[in-house]
């Protein structure tokens, strides 16, 4: 006797079991039961229902057909439950306790596959699904970049994190490809990584000539290289596509540049110091927070609390520090004053400490100056943090902090004019030195000579040429020249890889030019135009000019998506309380960040491919339907 439906797609029940596959002579009732609800039964039976095979047949075909409709119901039941726990971050074993709330709530999810491996492969399936599209999209695209971010996982073992970011008829995509353990942390072992990263999840391989011809970007964090090494990844990176443009994470250079110019000062070291004192001291005592509440009161001001200085968002934490701080100066200082004569106050002495620095002309003039450049630096930040900045809005907002930053040189910004010659400050004598020209000038030299240095691996003339596919930098009335030798430098720097597109090189001057005067006929408000509403309209008229423009939109302005990734993978990690590897890490974090919302997610293509993939028809060793017997505990663990 044997299982016509498990013969029929080949399915085989695990070596303990009585094997209804290959035929069994043993017709005890309990067999027959055990077959009938183990898993291996109910593949098959789910693919019998997701067949192609006509609905006209037999009587008991079809009883067999609608039987099977039950258990596809039933496994979509649980491919929603695997998504749902991967989507919002929980670890995988909350899907036995889901399977009892389902009983519990009266949802058919069936005997069978309700265990943490059953999960596991599940979510597996879930997140090839999206390696998949992610995969087609890719080869649809005419360009792409990679974008990769060094982390240490749980074993303490380090791990690079890879994105892609690609443009197609104007639409700019980035997603996440996985995490890759890296076997020794030099250029070549990074590469690798990426490389592998590439072609296990994506079957991508970077060095073949197709790939090759595609890659046109890299953003990398770069620790190593924002201190002045070779940067050997990127060189390594150029062997494969000379063209390929270099992009560091503007955000995490920006922190550095910004700490490696100001932490050596004493001046600033003291203004932090004397933040964080200010903050404790009110922060750690009632007492002392009513009392600077009535002084506020006292002088007729709205009460502005000191904050803290931000560890994760450092640079609008400092500055929201420092606001608070000059804000809030006359009434910290006459409720210290008031302290510090209160011979019972226990925090006396602190109060002395905190009133002789807030007493300090330097002090006070270098606040005032610390907020015209955060001020400055904290646009910067915001557009380099933007998902919708594109390389060339950066790169124009470098530059004019630049200059901005320049001119401080030379003279006091707006808030340090205004104490730049005082004696006084809110009716307090100020004492000690007065002029801090010399310590601005040297801080902002460095770091102008820091920033500068955000764009040393990649083309001036290539970033700013990039200018065109930004609609923000592009003018409110028509320019006949504007764009014209930008196209010019793009074109001589990506002639190969537009070659190797199909771009009719020879036509690309004609159709901007055309493609911009049809613009600013048709569009009154430039700046809210957006590339993939244009393609829609022009992309059949001038298919040339706007598949340079998809490779402009391909560049990475950042690293900071893979700083993302990094945060959720943390948050992730925190949830799960256990230990995870780099494999089930990237299935989860596709998930989270690459799938539909649970609301939208269906789960058939995910079933669909669980049902055709066998251990037989693929190379990889990831995890696989579990075709055991319904006599295994539900509930077992991995």
């Amino acid at each position: 006797m044997f299982c016509a439906l498990c013969r029929k797609h080949g399915v085989k029940s695990g070596t303990s079991q009585v094997s209804f596959f290959y035929g069994t002579d043993n017709f005890r009732a309990e067999f027959l039961n055990a077959h009938h609800l183990s898993e291996a039964h109910a593949k098959s039976s789910l693919m019998e229902a997701t067949s192609d095979s006509p609905v006209n047949r037999a009587t008991t075909e079809l009883m067999v057909k609608t039987m099977s409709k039950v258990t596809l119901g039933r496994v979509e039941n649980l491919f929603r439950s695997c998504h749902a726990i991967a989507k919002t971050g929980r670890p995988l074993k909350d899907f036995i306790w889901m399977c009892k709330l389902d009983d519990m709530k009266g949802v058919d999810i069936g005997p069978v596959f309700r265990t943490n491996k059953s999960a596991k492969t599940f979510t597996y399936f879930i997140a090839e699904v999206e390696r998949k599209n992610l995969r087609e999209k890719l080869e649809k695209s005419k360009f792409f970049s990679v974008i990769s971010d060094g982390i240490i996982n749980s074993l303490i073992q380090e791990a690079e994190l890879v994105y892609v970011q690609f443009a197609h008829a104007g639409k700019v995509h980035c997603q996440i490809v996985g995490v890759q353990i890296i076997d020794k942390k030099d250029p070549v072992g990074i590469k690798n990584a990426i490389e592998k990263t590439l072609e296990v999840n994506l079957q991508l391989k970077l060095s073949s000539q197709d790939w090759a011809k595609k890659l046109v970007g890299f953003g990398s964090d770069n620790t190593l290289g924002i201190e002045g090494e070779n940067n050997g990844v990127a060189l390594l990176l150029k062997e494969i596509q000379p063209c390929v443009q270099i992009v560091y994470c503007f955000a995490h250079h920006l922190e550095l540049s910004y700490k490696t110019a100001f932490q050596s000062i004493p001046l600033y070291n003291n203004v932090i110091d004397l933040l964080h004192g200010i903050y404790h001291f009110y922060h750690n005592s009632p007492l002392h927070k009513s009392s600077l509440i009535t002084a506020f009161k006292g002088l007729h001001l709205r009460p502005v609390m000191p904050s803290q200085i931000g560890a994760r968002r450092w640079l609008h934490g400092l500055q929201a520090a420092l606001q608070n701080f000059l804000k809030g100066y006359p009434a910290i200082v006459q409720q210290l004053t008031s302290a510090e004569e209160d011979r019972s106050d226990i925090s006396q002495q602190k109060a002395k400490e905190l009133l002789e620095l807030l007493l300090q002309a330097d002090i006070v003039k270098f606040a005032h100056f610390l907020v015209d450049v955060i001020n400055v630096l904290s646009i910067l930040s915001r557009v380099s943090q933007n998902r919708n900045s594109s390389i060339a809005d950066i790169f124009a907002t470098l530059e004019s902090t630049l200059e901005i930053l320049q001119m401080y040189q030379t003279r006091p910004g707006p808030k340090e004019r205004r104490v730049d010659s005082v004696t006084h400050f809110h009716g307090n004598h100020l004492r000690g030195k007065e002029n801090i020209s010399a310590v601005r000038n040297m801080v902002l030299t460095h770091l102008i000579k820091r920033l500068q240095g955000c764009f040393r691996d990649v083309s001036q003339d290539v970033v700013r040429a990039t200018m065109i596919g930004s609609f923000k930098l592009w003018p409110t009335k028509i320019n006949q020249e504007f764009g014209e030798k930008e196209v010019s430098i793009l074109l001589a720097h990506y002639e190969p890889v537009l070659e190797a597109a199909n771009v009719e090189i020879d036509e690309v001057d004609t159709e901007w030019s055309m493609l911009k005067l049809e613009i600013y006929a048709r569009f009154q408000n430039i700046r809210k135009l957006t590339w993939d509403f244009v393609n829609s309209i022009y992309l059949h008229k001038y298919p040339n000019i706007l598949t340079l423009v998809d490779l402009v939109l391909t560049l990475p302005a950042s690293s900071a998506e893979a700083e993302r990734g990094f945060s959720q993978m943390r948050r992730t990690k925190s949830q799960s309380h256990a230990k995870i590897n780099t494999e089930s890490m990237t299935d989860i974090l596709i998930i989270q960040l690459n799938s539909p919302d649970i609301s939208n997610f269906d789960p058939r293509k995910a079933i669909h491919l669980w049902n055709t993939r066998t251990p037989s028809s693929t190379g990889d060793t990831r995890p696989n339907s579990d075709c055991s017997s319904n006599s295994e505990s539900h509930y077992e663990s991995d």
